[in-house]
């Protein structure tokens, strides 16, 4: 930790443009705009990212992309439409959104009808004058829906699919619930069979021990029965 800033204090305008290499992989590329013994906070170019400065591994100094936009920028005169409309695409192909947006904002302040700046901006002719997408979309009588622009003939087709879609799936459902219900109510039907069988087999067991049937022992002329009583009806 104290290496880091030691080598962020010694250095002339690290502070400007770093790249933050976290611990167990990562980076963060950027501009720091804060800096303490606890925490470190990134301007990553749409936003900035704060990070604890216990998951920073290095800090190493690097050319940002937000100081090269700032360095042409400022060599950018207030009336140079060619330039901030570069300046524009220059960032929109380095991922820097906001300021690539603000460069073009730039270009229509001075040229209101740039085809280019408009078109970056997410606008679309319609009927000789540019508006929004969105704009342009309800102009022609289209709808959103579930994040597509249709038509009214589109969006009733899509919801009657949907629906037929959902009574299908609601009838396999239902198909499936009867299905498992009757196979539970055989399988537990099965098993009352099981239990009942089994105690009846237990019960005749019971019984054959306490009431056991008569056997007659002995020889030709003699013999007798066990129990010592005979059953009824047997000769003595």
């Amino acid at each position: 930790m104290s290496k880091i800033l030691l080598l962020l204090f010694l250095t002339p305008g690290l502070l400007l443009a770093d790249v933050v290499y976290l611990k167990g992989g990562g980076k963060l590329t950027g501009r720091i705009t804060e800096l303490t013994p606890e925490r470190v906070m990134v301007d990553v170019g749409d936003g900035s990212v704060g990070m604890s400065m216990d998951r920073v591994e290095q800090i190493v100094k690097g050319t940002s992309p937000l100081d090269e936009f700032d360095a042409r920028a400022g060599k950018l005169g207030p009336q140079d439409v060619d330039g901030w409309r570069g300046l524009g695409l220059w960032a929109s192909t380095k991922g820097l959104s906001s300021q690539s947006r603000a460069a073009y904002q730039r270009v229509l302040a001075l040229a209101p009808d740039d085809a280019e700046a408009r078109q970056a901006l997410g606008y679309v002719k319609f009927d000789g004058r540019w508006v929004t997408e969105e704009e342009s979309y309800r102009a022609r009588g289209y709808v959103k829906f579930e994040g597509e622009w249709m038509t009214s003939a589109e969006v009733k087709l899509a919801q009657s699919t949907a629906a037929a879609e959902q009574k299908r799936d609601d009838a396999a459902k239902a198909a499936s619930d009867a299905e498992f219900a009757a196979t539970e109510t055989r399988l537990r039907a099965q098993d009352d069979a099981k239990r009942a069988a089994e105690a009846k087999e237990r019960a005749d067991e019971a019984q054959s021990w306490t009431n056991p049937a008569p056997v007659v022992f002995g020889g030709w002329g003699y013999g007798g029965y066990w129990p010592a009583t005979p059953p009824a009806g047997a000769s003595k």
